[in-house]
């Protein structure tokens, strides 16, 4: 489980998908505003140091399992924005 739940800036939820890799918990996602939402994301979280999130593929209907995507090392204060 992550040692922190970060906010995205400029999120918008998407819903609650179940998510194997954080425990099979419910989690909330998120999408950019202003774009289709093909894809949404977890919060970002701090985990050993880092930011990361997952990443859910709607087309596939599916978690991208694989892979943990990393932000970079995490600092109070940091925002946190969808690029």
């Amino acid at each position: 489980m992550p040692d922190k739940w970060l906010k995205w800036e400029n999120g918008r939820e998407w819903g609650e998908i179940q998510c194997p890799m954080l425990g099979n918990e419910y989690v909330m996602t998120y999408y950019p505003e202003g774009v289709p939402c093909y894809y949404s994301y977890t919060a970002p979280f701090v985990s050993d140091g880092d930011i990361c999130y997952y990443r859910y593929d709607h087309d596939e209907g599916c978690w991208d399992a694989d892979t943990l995507f990393c932000m970079g090392e995490y600092r109070e204060g940091t925002v946190i924005s969808f690029g």
